[in-house]
């Protein structure tokens, strides 16, 4: 056990930030400090512009005193958002505190909310070896369109993808996600094993799985069955979790076979001449991952335009620009009318019916065949 939780359960590790837009703006007694969350203020009361009786500002109502969201066209046009009491309350709670204009206190808590991703960010990369300038960063949710450009710019990663589902991301990966169900029991066998043991161990499991779900209706060739199992060297703590490949059946050559596995993925973790069979190769967890299969949705490219998308432009307002630490005339479109192909240079703002995208200068963002929009570096 560490920490009350079992050591020998496989886990995701999910780092919060705590800067999305319900996140409530607030200043630290004493030093003044601008702060950003974690206290959230939700979907209700929700962000002052709401009108819903929040009463504390948000980085949401930051979004709109900075000119990236558009109170008018909200969620599609559907809800209008009040932009003086947000701006009446950000001014009264933050802006006058701090001496400053409410335009000055904004981008400051802006640049606060993206500096605490970055930092988180270089935290889960850096700091275990992981260099950001190797990946691609893939921003969904409500509000990271319009910060991703900049700690983006920050991190220096490759570039950043917005999906077509950005602000519902989560939910249509759950509905798009087939049903699974995992089993695991624990033994020390040491390799070579009898097949037969390891049979033994995994008939349980599969007679659990099929059972649960034929009860879920999945039947025939809806179920999947996936096996693995933890392999470790004589005497490590740390296992590596071995696939077991479906078209071997599990005999004393398909153990070999593991064997085998097992040493070329431990060399892919830890580097090529790590491993040492010669210490003796012992299996201690033995795994089951049994999966429904869902209808998933038929995902197809659609063709590409040329990269003109002024038919697109709805107009012009200010924004704040970081490069240039002020507010700046900027083109807004309308992503409804932008073309798979398209390419808009900022700094620019894309309004979509569920999110909204802000190109900061020096970027430029394009139109994928799926209407995913990535934002890259000029």
């Amino acid at each position: 056990m560490v920490d009350r939780y079992h050591y020998t359960q496989p886990k995701i590790e999910v780092v919060s930030i705590g800067a999305g837009g319900g996140s409530i703006v607030w200043l630290e007694e004493g030093s003044l400090a601008p702060r950003v969350g974690p206290r959230s203020a939700g979907s209700r009361p929700g962000p002052v512009c709401y009108g819903l009786g929040g009463d504390e500002p948000t980085l949401t109502d930051v979004f709109m005193l900075i000119g990236y969201m558009d109170p008018s066209i909200f969620l599609g046009g559907t809800m209008t958002l009040d932009l003086a009491r947000a701006r009446e309350v950000f001014d009264a709670r933050i802006a006058t505190p701090l001496g400053l204009s409410v335009e000055e206190a904004a981008f400051g808590v802006y640049r606060v909310a993206t500096a605490q991703i970055t930092d988180l960010i270089r935290e889960i990369t850096v700091e275990r070896g992981l260099d950001p300038r190797d990946f691609v960063l893939h921003a969904f949710g409500g509000s990271c369109g319009m910060v991703c450009g900049m700690f983006g710019a920050e991190l220096s990663v490759q570039k950043m993808v917005i999906p077509y589902t950005a602000s519902v991301n989560c939910a249509f990966g759950l509905v798009s996600a087939d049903i699974v169900h995992e089993y695991s029991t624990v033994a020390v066998l040491q390799v070579p094993a009898e097949a037969e043991r390891v049979n033994a161990l995994f008939a349980p499991m599969k007679e659990k799985a099929l059972k649960a779900l034929e009860e879920e209706g999945f039947t025939g060739d809806q179920v999947r069955l996936d096996w693995s199992i933890d392999l470790r060297y004589s005497r490590q703590v740390h296992e590596v979790t071995t696939p077991v490949r479906a078209d071997v059946p599990m005999t004393s050559d398909g153990l070999a076979l593991l064997a085998d596995d097992f040493e070329a993925l431990y060399e892919r973790k830890f580097g090529k001449g790590s491993a040492f069979r010669e210490a003796g190769i012992e299996m201690t967890q033995f795994r089951l991952t049994a999966r429904g299969l869902m209808e998933h949705p038929d995902l197809r490219p659609t063709a590409l335009d040329g990269p003109d998308p002024s038919h697109a432009r709805t107009g012009r307002r200010p924004i704040f620009v970081d490069a240039r630490s002020a507010m700046v005339e900027s083109d807004i479109y309308d992503f409804e009318l932008l073309r798979n192909g398209n390419v808009i240079a900022g700094p620019a703002v894309i309004h979509t019916p569920i999110t909204t995208i802000v190109v900061q200068e020096g970027q430029r963002a394009v139109l994928d065949p799926f209407r995913n929009v990535t934002i890259e570096f000029t």
